[in-house]
């Protein structure tokens, strides 16, 4: 026992520090494993349309910011894993295996990555700007890949479920959509269905929940908060929003302009509101972005 204890303490000291981070970064990243599985389970649970919610993507970021390019790309892969084991992608597999599970893997792996990245580039800058970012990078990279995924294997088959899903609109009387696109619009229009139907609620849930929790998720990495940070990146993302929302709601508006039709003119006053409302989220975000740059401006002062 003695000579054990002799040849411990002889171990250098930052031989035995080296070890102990990797033994805290494995036990880490085994925790973080294990909640994305959870999570994903979870969120398999709770469907908007033929999609589930992912809730892993939280843990996810966690797993990128703490742990490194590997780590995020590992994380994203194991969300990827359990939705193909789950049967959430079952509508795509009988379509096409190999691009469901490409499609799966490759937007759960890159999402993870890239978050990873973001994290590594803006945290020179600043870490906590460096959270909100990766935080949002995450599902924005998760969607895009779907995205392209279904336009290279599955659009032959997205054009049919488009059409049904236009016949089903025509036949409601009232429906969300209806709100955001003119009356003569072409509902059938395969991307109109992939971003209003296919993806839209899923993306802007998940987009919604990684910007609330991002700054618990700088609290769990111990990044110090810094609000003129979180100023400038929050409201350079409500200003694009709102800019965004405002353009569409002109077009929206200007294609209606001056019609009789009752429908019409009931929806010109719909676009007219949320012009205004997206108006006022992009005032909100420039103001948030300016007090964002006074404050660094002042520090660095």
């Amino acid at each position: 026992m003695e000579n054990i204890a002799q040849s411990t303490n002889q171990v250098p000291a930052s031989l035995r520090r080296d070890r102990d981070d990797k033994v805290r970064k494995l036990t880490l990243a085994a925790m973080l494993t294990a909640l994305v599985v959870v999570l994903q389970l979870l969120g398999s649970a709770i469907h908007i349309g033929i999609f589930s919610i992912n809730l892993s993507l939280v843990p996810i970021v966690v797993g990128a910011a703490m742990l490194g390019v590997s780590a995020g790309a590992w994380l994203g892969f194991v969300s990827a894993a359990v939705i193909l084991l789950s049967g959430d992608a079952a509508p795509f597999m009988s379509i096409s295996v190999f691009g469901t599970i490409a499609t799966v893997i490759l937007k759960g792996a890159l999402s993870g990555l890239c978050s990873a990245l973001v994290y590594r580039l803006v945290s020179r800058w600043n870490k906590y700007a460096a959270v909100i970012l990766a935080g949002l990078t995450c599902p924005v990279v998760n969607t895009g890949i779907f995205v392209i995924g279904c336009r290279i294997f599955f659009w032959d088959t997205i054009q049919v479920w488009a059409a049904g899903w236009a016949e089903g609109i025509a036949q409601m009387k009232d429906f969300w959509f209806k709100s955001l696109v003119p009356e003569n619009a072409d509902l059938g229009n395969v991307w109109y269905y992939v971003l209003f139907g296919l993806v839209g609620a899923n993306f802007l849930i998940e987009l919604g929940i990684n910007a609330v929790l991002a700054p618990a998720v700088a609290t769990v990495l111990g990044v110090p908060k810094r609000k003129n940070a979180a100023f400038v990146v929050y409201g350079i993302v409500f200003a694009l929003l709102g800019f965004g929302v405002t353009i569409y709601a002109l077009v929206l508006m200007h294609q209606v302009a001056g019609s009789t039709n009752p429908e019409e003119v009931a929806a010109h006053s719909r676009y007219l509101i949320t012009m205004i409302v997206s108006a006022v989220v992009l005032i909100g975000g420039c103001a948030l972005t300016a007090m964002g740059i006074v404050s660094t401006g002042r520090k660095r002062a």
